[in-house]
């Protein structure tokens, strides 16, 4: 199989992914879907199908402290936050013949109050990557592909 067959093949495969996570902020709470679960479904698939992928480049595309200011009873506080932006170019390979590759370009956002921003990031970012770019980025590929073809 040539890598868009694999991709096709996990993204046939791939169900979706329970919301095991318990997220707390403050007084209200929510459920979402881990990094692990993610990564689990998705790992799974492209051993089966050797494929291999991984960030081949990250890039900082915003940084900065963004600050609030609450009025209560005549008391001003303050409170500041961390927002980091990062590009990040994720490369599929085929295993069993590297040299065919496919690279797709995600953003991923942190916002943290202490130095967790990045991680957040990174984590937000490869997870979506994970799960949703092979099926968003395989019809675009189809696509282009489609497009040589008639033109050569």
């Amino acid at each position: 199989m040539n890598l868009y067959e694999k991709l096709l093949a996990i993204t046939s495969e791939i169900s979706s992914v329970a919301k095991n996570l318990d997220v707390n902020i403050g007084k209200s709470s929510y459920k979402a879907t881990g990094e692990a679960d993610v990564l689990k479904a998705v790992k799974e698939l492209e051993a089966k199908y050797k494929v291999y992928s991984y960030p081949s480049d990250r890039t900082l595309v915003k940084d900065e402290v963004l600050t609030q200011e609450k009025e209560y009873n005549g008391q001003v506080t303050r409170s500041s936050q961390i927002f980091m932006r990062i590009r990040v170019e994720y490369t599929f390979v085929n295993v069993e013949n590297p040299e065919e590759k496919i690279s797709v370009i995600s953003y991923g956002d942190g916002v943290d109050a202490q130095d967790k921003a990045p991680g957040k990031a990174m984590t937000y970012r490869r997870q979506i990557r994970t799960y949703e770019s092979i099926q968003d980025n395989y019809a675009e590929m189809i696509q282009t592909k489609k497009a040589q073809k008639r033109w050569t």
